[in-house]
Formats: C-alpha cells, structure tokens, sequence
C-alpha cells in the first residue's frame, strides 16, 4: 500500500464486504448447480444409455430375423415354375441388418464417451479447484477482516465529535489486524508446548 487512506464513510466498506458476501453465495450456488448437471450427464451415460442401447440392440436382432425369415418365406413361393425376385423382402433384410449394425456402433462408442466424459470431468474438477477454494476460504477471511476493521472504525467513532465523521488510517488498521492474525497462531502453539509438558510429567 502506497500510503495511508483516510476513512469518511463505513458505507463504501460495507457495501464491498455485502458484495463478497454475494459473490461467495452466487459461486456457490453455481458451482454446486453445475456440479449437479455433471452428476446427472456422467449417470445418464453410464446407466441410462447402455440400457437403452442394449434394448434396441435386441430389438434390432428381432427386426433381422423377421426379415430373414420373410424374403425366406417368399423364396419358397416361386411364381409361374421361376424362382421370385422378393425385391421387397431383400431390401427390409437389407434395411433391419443396416440398423442392427448402427444400433451396435452407438452401443460401443457408449464406452467411450463414458471414458471422455469421465476425464474430462476431472479435468474441470481440477480447473474450478482454485475457484471454490476462492470462494470458500479467501472470500470468507475477507468479509471477516472487513467485519473486525468496520468495528474497529465504528469504536473509533464513537469516541469522536458526534457532528463530523473522523478520519482514520485504514493501513495502520490493517496492519494490527494482521498483527492480530499472526499474534494467536504462537499462543495456540504456547497452549500446546504446555499440554505436552503436562502430560509428559504426568
């Protein structure tokens, strides 16, 4: 910070802390949504397509041999001593056969997708990761150190003239606020250095 900054209105402050407090909330929701749809897309591949593919599959073989078995049944009927041409029997055999072997395609390809869409999933897990952290930890001690530094501004005004708004160093502000964060974690290992000897000599 290049220099000290003088406060004459909490507003500013608040308005940025409610502005993190929605953006934490709306990244949350839409992380969450779209985390949902990749859910439901990779569980519609990997158990609603295979069985759907799997039943035409079937359906497929059923539509061939009722194929089969009608261009047989027309070559068993020659017309006038000459065996028949049964176009029409020949071409839906030709049609059923065509359609089995589509049917067949889409259900391997499945394996694949699934495969594609799986990594893909875990690349984007892993592109958001920094987001969500984000938004979930950096946002979140922001809107904290906001919080404490609009009490603070709000005790030092409160010991000012009631007629005029104080001016205050936002930086020496921050400073003891960091001085506040970095002084707790020696405590927390002062606590422990204790509880150790304690039970040590126990």
């Amino acid at each position: 910070m290049s220099g000290p900054a003088y406060v004459h209105n909490i507003e500013a402050i608040e308005r940025v802390r409610q502005a993190l407090a929605a953006f934490a909330h709306q990244a949350d929701e839409g992380l969450t949504e779209v985390g949902a749809e990749c859910r439901r897309l990779l569980d519609w591949l990997e158990h609603d397509r295979p069985r759907y593919w799997k039943r035409q599959v079937q359906l497929a073989w059923d539509q061939v041999e009722v194929a089969k078995k009608e261009l047989h049944r027309c070559l068993m009927f020659p017309i006038a001593d000459e065996r028949p041409s049964c176009t029409e029997q020949r071409a839906a055999l030709k049609k059923a056969q065509a359609h089995l072997i589509y049917c067949q395609e889409k259900a391997e390809r499945l394996k694949g997708w699934c495969r594609e869409v799986r990594h893909e999933l875990y690349e984007y897990e892993g592109r958001i990761s920094q987001l969500k952290s984000y938004a979930e930890i950096d946002v979140v001690q922001s809107m904290a150190v906001l919080s404490r530094i609009l009490d603070r501004i709000q005790e030092y005004q409160s010991l000012g003239s009631p007629s005029a708004v104080p001016k205050l160093d936002v930086s020496s502000l921050l400073e003891e606020e960091v001085q506040t964060d970095g002084d707790q974690e020696p405590a927390d290992s002062d606590t422990k250095a204790e509880t150790d000897t304690k039970t040590e000599s126990e």
